[in-house]
């Protein structure tokens, strides 16, 4: 799957949970006295509510790709913008307001498609792969991407397949009577795309090379660089992001062959959502400008964008419908 582990921080008038964040990110902040002094700054810095009325209440949920604290860590600043500006009160499924606690629900991706479809979650991050599973059970299109304001580009990333340096790989070709690791069997650059789209490499999944799912596309790239698998299909954003934190050398790497650009992780509104809490959730994300921890996360994006679904979906609707009659054939061949 997409974005594997990531976030901290959230407004509760004039208490925050942003304190333990600072803490661990600036290592200034480490006393009680310091927390609390980062906390009131940050609560002076944040907008005032752009909606007035009654607080609502606005479940949410995030993808397991990174670990409660890490996910709080990226995106809690998000998260406190979007309730001062819209006047929300932001919860996990249980009903523990994020203000009070850094309980951020991360789920999988069944959990994460049957939160949204029963309602249970009304605002969430999905892996592009998800999305049209979701669309074609009648919910929205997602609203919003990373992206750069000023270019008006959207944050995309490829698929790519990649070996060992040292690997006697050199092209896709070479990998006949091999083993690639996909990641897992609903992830968009980490299967699907692969088996739409790798037949016309000359590599047929399942049939001329053995598919071997390694359960994120992380362990797929440690798996490359240990030499457990001979080569994996991941996603280009994912890798590089492995490359930059320093969890693999990009010198040991080979990429035999790339994708065209899928959009990346966007988000979602729930269809229950009323009209007046998906406006402020959109005018809301629209205004926020990224943290630098995003910043550093996703260069060169610094605010969200929003999306047309005809053109922003195409290659992800390519591998869609191409995997539903991969497996419509299957079903006739029975």
């Amino acid at each position: 799957m997409r974005f594997d582990t990531r976030f901290c921080a959230l407004l509760s008038g004039a208490t925050l949970m942003l304190g333990p964040v600072a803490a661990q990110t600036d290592n200034a902040a480490t006393t009680p006295q310091s927390r609390a002094a980062a906390a009131r700054a940050a609560a002076a810095a944040s907008p005032a509510p752009s909606f007035g009325g009654p607080r609502e209440k606005l479940v949410v949920a995030m993808p397991k790709t990174y670990a409660k604290s890490e996910t709080m860590l990226l995106w809690g600043d998000y998260f406190n913008h979007l309730a001062r500006c819209g006047n929300l009160d932001l919860q996990n499924i249980h009903g523990e307001s994020l203000e009070r606690s850094t309980n951020i629900d991360t789920l999988g991706e069944k959990d994460l498609i049957d939160g949204i479809v029963t309602g249970k979650v009304q605002l969430a991050q999905v892996n592009p792969g998800l999305v049209p599973q979701l669309v074609s059970a009648g919910q929205p299109a997602p609203f919003g991407v990373p992206g750069n304001k000023a270019s008006g580009k959207r944050n995309s990333y490829t698929l790519i397949l990649i070996s060992r340096v040292d690997s006697p790989f050199t092209k896709p070709q070479d990998l006949v009577g091999k083993k690639i690791a996909h990641s897992t069997p609903t992830s968009n650059s980490g299967n699907l795309a692969p088996r739409a789209l790798f037949p016309a490499l000359g590599l047929q999944p399942d049939q001329n090379y053995e598919v071997v799912f390694s359960n994120g596309h992380e362990r797929s790239v440690t798996g490359v660089m240990h030499g457990f698998y001979p080569a994996a299909a991941v996603a280009s954003d994912l890798y590089q992001r492995m490359v930059l934190k320093g969890d693999v050398k990009g010198s040991s790497i080979r990429t035999l062959w790339e994708s065209p650009p899928f959009m990346t992780e966007t988000w979602t509104l729930g269809k229950e959502v009323s009209p007046d809490l998906q406006t402020r959730v959109k005018k809301c994300s629209y205004s926020y400008n990224f943290s630098p921890k995003l910043r550093q996360l996703l260069p060169g994006n610094d605010t969200f964008l929003p999306i047309n679904f005809e053109r922003d979906f195409a290659t992800v609707m390519e591998v869609y419908t191409k995997t539903l009659a991969a497996q419509a054939g299957k079903g006739a061949a029975k």
